[in-house]
C-alpha cells in the first residue's frame, strides 16, 4: 500500500502519524499577521485582479521541497485581449448581486477595497476603449493594466528560438540517449524549466530519433523539424514567429502544507511530499457535496465553503486535493498565536477584532492533501478555467521530497530555487485544533528549520542554496533530477489574500443552491456565459 493511501486511511480511522522533528508549544513571537481573519464560515468571493486562463494546457502546477506551490500560466492572445473585459464583468456581477440584495456582505471590507481600486484604475472606462483603438493598442493596454495589477507576477519571455534550436542540436549531436529517462532529459533541455515532458508518443519518439540523426549529420533540415517537434511536445502553447519566441506568462507562488509526516534526508528530518509524480486534476465522484466536479465544495465548515481541487482518489469518499487551510483558530485565549493578533481589526466590517484566523502550515500538517491559505486557494481557482470540464486534466508535478523547484522566473537564464516569504509552520490535532509549532515564525528561524544545511542564510534575495536537486518525471513517476550548486533562493512576496465574505439572504450557506451560487460566482471569464438563474438573478 502506498504512503498516500496510508495517510488517507489514517484520516478515516481518526489517527495521525506520530510526530517527528522539533515540535514546541511555545507562543509565536513575530506579530506580523498572516492568513485570513474572519468570524464565521461564510461563502466568499475573490477580490483581486489575477487573469483567467481557459485553456488547460497553458496551466502547470509544481509542488516541491520548501513547501510551496507554483502555478504558471502561459497567456494566450484570448486571455490578454479579454483581461480588462473579464475584470469589468466580474466586478459588475458582484455589484449586481449586492445591489439586488441577493447577498449580504459579512465579516470584512474586502469588497470596498476592491471596488475602490477598480474605480481608481478606471477599468470600466478602459474597457470602453476597445472599439476605438487598434488591435495592437488594445493588446498593449491589457498587458499594461495586467502588469500594474499583478503584484509583479507578469513576465515577458523573449528568446532567440533559432539559437535555442542550434544549442539543442549541439547537445543532441553529442548524445547517445537510449532510455526513456535520458530521452526526456534531452527534450526538456530544449527549453529548460518550461518543458516538462514526462512521456513521448511513438511519433514523438521517432521524431526525436530523426532529430538526433540530423544533428549528428549537421543537416540543415534540423531547424524546421526541430520547431515542429517543439510545438508537439509543448501542446502548441508557445508562439514562434520569424525565429523568435515571444510571449507573456503569469507566475504565482504560494506557501503550501504537506503530509503530516517527515522523512530522513542527509541526517535530518524534512517534510514529506506524498503522492509524488504527475497528477492531473480530476472530478470528485464520491463525497458529501455536489459530485462530478473538479471544483468540488465540501459541506464541512472547516473547508471554508471553498473549492477543493482533487487529484487522487484515496478510496471510499476520500480524495487528496488542493484545498484551503482545513483548520481555523479561535484567536482569543489561543496559547500559540501572537498576542497582538487578539487586537487585529484591519478590514473588520464591524470595527471589532476578529474571532478566528485561517492560516496554513508551511510544513507537515495534512492527512495527504496539499493545503493553501484561503485567499490563495481563492485566487488559484480564479486563474483556472471557468468550468469543471475545463479544469479536468490540468497537470500537477509533485517532486520527490528532497528535490526543490528550480526555475528561471524571468526567462533570462537565471536559475533559482523557488521559495516564498511565509514563515508559519504548525501541527494540529485530529479535531483540527492547532497544538504545536514546528518553529518560531521569524524568517531566520524558519529558514534554518526548512532548509537546514542546504542554505547559507542572508538578507532577502541573498540566501544561497549550496547543493540542491530539481525534480524530473518519467511517465507518472517522480525522480531526482539535475544537481545544482550555489543557486540563489527566489523569495516571492507572500501574495495578498483578497476575498470577501457574504451570505445569501434567506438561504442556508450549506444548501445545494448556495453551493451552486458560490461556484457560479467564481466562473466569470471569456467564452463562458454566466447562468443567471443559479445566481437568483432571474
Amino acid at each position: 500500500m502506498n504512503r498516500t493511501l496510508v495517510a488517507v486511511l489514517a484520516l478515516a480511522a481518526g489517527v495521525l502519524p506520530a510526530p517527528a522533528g522539533a515540535l514546541s508549544t511555545e507562543r509565536w513571537t513575530n506579530p506580523t499577521p498572516y492568513g485570513v481573519f474572519f468570524n464565521d464560515y461564510d461563502p466568499n468571493f475573490y477580490t483581486g485582479f489575477a487573469p483567467r486562463v481557459q485553456e488547460r494546457e497553458r496551466i502547470k502546477i509544481h509542488v516541491a521541497r520548501g513547501n510551496q506551490l507554483r502555478v504558471r500560466l502561459v497567456l494566450s492572445e484570448k486571455t490578454i485581449e479579454n483581461y480588462i473585459p473579464d475584470q469589468v464583468a466580474r466586478h459588475d456581477l458582484y455589484r449586481e448581486v449586492i445591489d439586488a440584495g441577493i447577498v449580504q456582505l459579512t465579516t470584512n471590507t474586502a469588497w470596498e477595497d476592491y471596488d475602490r481600486r477598480f474605480r481608481e484604475e478606471g477599468l470600466a472606462d478602459l474597457a470602453k476603449k476597445r472599439a476605438s483603438v487598434s488591435a495592437a493598442e488594445w493588446r498593449e493596454l491589457n498587458l499594461a493594466t495586467m502588469a500594474k495589477l499583478s503584484e509583479g507576477r507578469l513576465h515577458h519571455i523573449r528568446k532567440d528560438f533559432h539559437r535555442m534550436l542550434d544549442d539543442w542540436a549541439n547537445l543532441l549531436a553529442s548524445s547517445d540517449a537510449t532510455t526513456l529517462d535520458a530521452k526526456l532529459d534531452l527534450v526538456n533541455e530544449l527549453f529548460p524549466h518550461r518543458i516538462f515532458a514526462y512521456r513521448l508518443s511513438p511519433e514523438q519518439d521517432a521524431a526525436l530519433a530523426e532529430l538526433v540523426r540530423l544533428a549528428k549529420a549537421k543537416d540543415g533540415a534540423f531547424r524546421a523539424k526541430g520547431e515542429a517537434f517543439f510545438h508537439s511536445v509543448t501542446d502548441h502553447v508557445y508562439p514562434v514567429r520569424d525565429g523568435k519566441l515571444d510571449y507573456w506568462e503569469f507566475t504565482a507562488i504560494y506557501a503550501s502544507g504537506s503530509h503530516d509526516e517527515t522523512i530522513a534526508w542527509n541526517g535530518r528530518q524534512i517534510p514529506q511530499i506524498s503522492t509524488t509524480g504527475v497528477w492531473p486534476l480530476i472530478p470528485r465522484m464520491h463525497g458529501k457535496g455536489i459530485l462530478g466536479m473538479v471544483d468540488y465544495i465540501s459541506s464541512a465548515g472547516y473547508y471554508g465553503l471553498m473549492p477543493m481541487l482533487p487529484y487522487e482518489h484515496g478510496g471510499g469518499i476520500y480524495y487528496n486535493a488542493i484545498h484551503n487551510t482545513g483548520i481555523s483558530n479561535w484567536i482569543g485565549g489561543h496559547p500559540l498565536l501572537p498576542l497582538e493578533w487578539r487586537k487585529h481589526t484591519a478590514g473588520s466590517r464591524n470595527g471589532k477584532p476578529y474571532n478566528r484566523v485561517a492560516l496554513t502550515s508551511r510544513g507537515p500538517v495534512s492527512h495527504g492533501c496539499t493545503r493553501l491559505n484561503n485567499g490563495h486557494l481563492t485566487e488559484l481557482r480564479e486563474m483556472l478555467p471557468s468550468t469543471s470540464e475545463g479544469m479536468r486534466g490540468i497537470v500537477q508535478y509533485r517532486n520527490v521530497s528532497h528535490c526543490y523547484d528550480v526555475f528561471d522566473v524571468e526567462g533570462d537564464g537565471t536559475e533559482e530555487v523557488i521559495g516564498v516569504q511565509y514563515y508559519i509552520a504548525f501541527r494540529h490535532t485530529k479535531s483540527r485544533v492547532m497544538e504545536q509549532i514546528w518553529v518560531q515564525n521569524d524568517r531566520e528561524d524558519f529558514y534554518r528549520w526548512m532548509y537546514g544545511d542546504d542554505m547559507r542564510f542572508g538578507p532577502i534575495g541573498q540566501v544561497t542554496m549550496k547543493r540542491v536537486c530539481d525534480g524530473r518525471f518519467v511517465e507518472k513517476k517522480a525522480r531526482e533530477g539535475r544537481w545544482y550548486e550555489n543557486l540563489k533562493l527566489y523569495e516571492a512576496p507572500n501574495a495578498p489574500e483578497t476575498l470577501q465574505f457574504y451570505r445569501v439572504k434567506g438561504r442556508s450557506s450549506l444548501s445545494p443552491e448556495v453551493m451552486e451560487f458560490n461556484r457560479e460566482l467564481r466562473r466569470v471569464g471569456y467564452g463562458y456565459t454566466i447562468d443567471r438563474s443559479r445566481l437568483f438573478l432571474r
